[in-house]
């Protein structure tokens, strides 16, 4: 029953934030999120406004003077709606579940259902925490702006606190999934800030407060790229707050649509008042079976599986993920649905969803390593059970 009324809190949460996105607020109480924030002598500070100038350039802003300042309706300036559209600069954060389709898939819609109000509300209490804006909802992710309808020194440094808080978030959630027999839920989260269009769009019947432009384009292909329980983060989001920040090494990727190679770095933790740590979810520490079989590997682009794909050969696998010999050089995180012999799955048992590690040239090919996105499914069951088989039938 404790765990009951925490949803229904968060479901309260998730409700007021949800009615904020539609009329333009977020929903926050008077009493805003007072963090203590490192400052460049390595002092605290107790308030956003206490930002030294140079300090808050590094973070994107250059001069606090400066600021857009457009207050929200609770503090007297009238519905966001109203507001002009005007060009500033913010922090975008998309959190999306991994694989949510495979486990519609594999899941009751009732109860799938359930468990994403569940993620929704979770998210956006822990946006609203961090005075941040939730713009929208999109399926099953959740897109966050920082930087709207006002500008803060520290907009930055409370997107990636916010993206780290939600990982610690879900890796509780997962814990109660796994006590009451419901499937896990795993979230790739992107932060990146730039230049945005903000303002009311649409008809006045029809009318949102929202940001536009490439940069919330962009934030939507590095999410793309993001494994479970990962919080990626673009070049600029790391050169802006490396000081506060510990990264893994960077991947060098080329989104759709980028003019030119990005590198992304794999958020470790992040200094807000306190450190925060984005749990670790390490996709080969599990046992691993040696196998031999042919797979069909498709690769999926903007969540759509390509009809076309090609044979692999898997060579060990495990709880987690695989290693098989394919013929062709893969990009790091590019994303396959896996189509193991379909007499060993049996009808329905349906695909299995990965991200490319690392790709090793071989003599015949390339020897490449894959993370499994999704978990709880069918299919996911049935590698599990490969493995158990394989390991220990001896």
């Amino acid at each position: 029953m404790v765990y009951q009324g925490e949803e229904q809190a968060l479901e309260a949460n998730a409700g007021r934030a949800a009615q904020g996105a539609q009329r333009g607020v977020t929903g926050r109480s008077a009493g805003a999120l007072r963090a203590a924030i490192p400052t460049r002598s390595g002092r605290i500070a107790t308030h956003p406004t206490q930002f030294e100038p140079a300090h808050a350039e590094r973070l994107g802003v250059p001069d606090p003077g400066l600021h857009l300042d457009l207050k929200p309706a609770s503090q007297g300036e009238g519905p966001l709606e109203r507001l002009p559209i005007v060009e500033t600069q913010v922090t975008v954060l998309l959190a999306d579940i991994r694989d949510f389709t495979a486990l519609m898939e594999a899941y009751p819609p009732r109860l799938m259902a359930r468990l994403l109000n569940r993620f929704l509300a979770a998210m956006c209490a822990i946006v609203d925490r961090y005075d941040g804006y939730v713009d929208k909802f999109m399926g099953d992710s959740v897109m966050a702006v920082f930087g709207v309808p006002r500008r803060r020194p520290d907009d930055l440094l409370r997107a990636l606190a916010c993206a780290a808080s939600m990982q610690q978030a879900l890796a509780k959630l997962n814990q109660r999934h796994h006590r009451r027999g419901e499937p896990a839920l795993y979230a790739g989260i992107a932060v990146h800030l730039g230049a945005v269009m903000a303002g009311s769009f649409g008809p006045p019947r029809h009318n949102a407060y929202t940001v536009i432009g490439d940069t919330v384009n962009l934030a939507a292909r590095i999410e793309a790229f993001s494994l479970r329980g990962q919080v990626l983060i673009s070049e600029a989001a790391y050169a802006q707050a490396a000081g506060w920040i510990e990264v893994g090494s960077g991947n060098l990727v080329q989104p759709k649509g980028a003019t030119r190679p990005l590198t992304l770095y794999p958020l470790r933790t992040v200094t807000y008042g306190v450190q925060l740590r984005v749990p670790s979810v390490e996709p080969r520490k599990s046992p691993r079976a040696r196998v031999s079989m042919d797979a069909v590997f498709r690769p999926v682009q903007a969540k759509r599986v390509d009809a076309e794909g090609f044979h692999g050969h898997v060579r060990d696998i495990g709880y987690h993920g695989l290693s098989a010999d394919l013929p062709v050089a893969l990009p790091s995180l590019t994303e396959l649905a896996i189509r193991l012999p379909q007499m060993s799955l049996g009808p329905g048992c349906g695909d299995l969803y990965a991200r490319v590690l690392r790709t090793v040239p071989e003599a015949t090919g390339y020897r490449t390593s894959l993370a499994f996105t999704s978990e709880d499914t069918p299919a996911h069951r049935y590698v599990k059970a490969l493995v158990d088989e394989q390991l220990w039938r001896r």
